[in-house]
């Protein structure tokens, strides 16, 4: 019996070793993303937004967007989310100038980023009243990267100059199909092209 004890009591502490060492192994390549304004003071450059990678891992498939207001908390929660810009990878402590939100500071809206690791998993910001919110999983809309039915919901980086004409691809939780099993805290989607990708039941 003692030695029955024993060898169950050693299958938990490896197992237990196992997941510490997953959870190690994903926090040593996690991204996280922050916004940030420079004001330009001092003539070193022109004011504007910065995304600024303050993880320890490069963040991937990033997408920009904004929201008429956000609640800052996990999932879409009756928010509106608009004008999503596809953006280049941001190395670990890297930024990138989000040239087209323009140099005013108030833009009188919330902004989010989506974006995954190198395994493809899930992370989000959510900016609003200077106040910034980390999460797990997909708490933005799930806009196809790609063309999807011949149409392209996500501009590129490179092609959107400002913000003066209309607005773009306006997705609210109404759109989205979520999957009823994925746990809460992780939104829409824990994986990009994983089961709960809900990227197919996106409608415009």
């Amino acid at each position: 019996m003692l030695t029955v004890l024993i060898s169950v009591f050693a299958v938990f502490v490896s197992l237990g070793s196992l997941a510490v060492a997953y959870a190690s192994s994903r926090r040593s390549h996690m991204p996280v993303l922050q916004f940030m304004w420079e004001s330009g003071q001092g003539g070193s450059s022109e004011p504007k937004w910065w995304l600024v990678n303050v993880g320890t891992g490069p963040a991937t498939n990033i997408v920009v967007a904004q929201a008429v207001r956000t609640g800052l908390t996990r999932g879409l929660n009756g928010e509106r989310w608009f004008n999503p810009v596809l953006v280049p990878s941001i190395p670990a402590g890297g930024k990138l100038a989000l040239s087209w939100l323009g140099g005013t500071m108030g833009l009188e809206c919330g902004l989010g980023a989506s974006y995954t690791d190198v395994e493809r998993y899930f992370y989000t910001t959510k900016c609003g009243d200077d106040v910034s919110m980390f999460f797990v999983g997909l708490h933005l809309p799930r806009w196809p990267l790609l063309k999807l039915r011949g149409n392209k919901a996500v501009k590129t980086w490179w092609g959107v100059e400002n913000l003066s004409g209309p607005t773009w691809s306006s997705v609210t939780e109404s759109h989205i199909r979520r999957r009823w099993w994925l746990p809460s805290r992780f939104g829409l989607c824990r994986r990009l092209g994983g089961w709960a990708d809900p990227v197919l039941s996106y409608r415009p």
